[in-house]
């Protein structure tokens, strides 16, 4: 589920590699989870079909495991509406606080990730993990680049670079099966034509299987053009991928998101929570 582990050689991965984790992380989606909105004779796309794409061409909250050994008691659960970030506390607990505007010379690092693979989740682990303001691509906090991270789906059609893009150096992508991410992405967007909360509801079964059928090929060319977009800027040791099945999985869920604390800090102003805290963290947040 991370691309930076020592199970994954650090050259940079090749386009069928890059199919291949898709495709086992469908696997994982599929196997773990019904699909969104699917009948037993109808879905959107299963592993094997993601694994066979032509190369291109140019919120649930999983509650924490009951072995868990991260101490319940030191857990200050923050509002749903609220962004907070953590202090470690003794025993690998974590007491949940505010973000603060990063120090002057603070690397910002990209957040990238199609529609539906939980930037908004990410947005929140990350200010948790280092204590700092994040922001997105269209600057909707007005925070700009006082702010550690960056939020974008680009180059998918909601995204944009930012324009100080040129002296961000490094990116962490958000990958999830698409069998789940675009079915998502459409809840999203059946809310925001209706003035509804966001991630309150799914959209009836009839309008999916109407927006489906005209924008499917479309959202899967969309997914395949992020990913190769990604892939291709950084080096791997500036880029770091991590699977959103991966991310909220109860058993590996603490361990991913520490490999996503050490890539942040490695960047220069950049402090992350004690590793030890992560998974209490990993656990208030997600």
């Amino acid at each position: 589920s991370v691309e930076r582990t020592t199970m994954i050689p650090a050259s940079k991965p090749s386009r069928t590699t890059l199919l291949s984790i898709l495709a086992i992380c469908g696997t994982i989606a599929i196997y773990r989870h019904s699909s969104l909105h699917s009948t037993p004779d109808q879905h959107v796309m299963d592993a094997m079909t993601l694994a066979s794409l032509p190369l291109h061409p140019s919120i649930e909250i999983p509650s924490i495991p009951s072995n868990h050994n991260t101490p319940r008691d030191h857990h200050l659960v923050p509002s749903a509406s609220h962004r907070r970030l953590s202090v470690a506390l003794p025993d690998g607990g974590c007491q949940i606080t505010w973000p603060e505007k990063p120090a002057p010379g603070t690397a910002v690092t990209y957040a990238a990730s199609y529609p539906g693979c939980g930037a908004r989740m990410t947005w929140n682990l990350v200010e948790a993990l280092t204590g700092l303001w994040t922001g997105d691509d269209w600057n909707n906090n007005g925070r700009g680049r006082d702010v550690v991270t960056v939020k974008t789906h680009y180059p998918q059609s909601n995204g944009i670079l930012v324009d100080f893009d040129d002296d961000i150096k490094r990116a962490f992508v958000v990958v999830r099966n698409p069998l789940k991410s675009i079915p998502s992405f459409f809840n999203h967007i059946f809310e925001m034509r209706n003035h509804l909360p966001v991630h309150s509801q799914r959209a009836p079964v009839d309008e999916w299987v109407k927006w489906r059928d005209h924008y499917l090929d479309i959202e899967i060319d969309e997914y395949k053009k992020f990913m190769f977009y990604w892939m291709d800027r950084y080096t791997p040791e500036n880029r770091l991928v991590i699977t959103y099945e991966g991310l909220t999985d109860d058993l590996i869920g603490g361990e991913v998101t520490k490999s996503l604390a050490r890539f942040l800090g490695e960047a220069e102003g950049v402090n992350p929570i004690a590793e030890e805290s992560v998974p209490c963290v990993w656990g208030v947040v997600v």
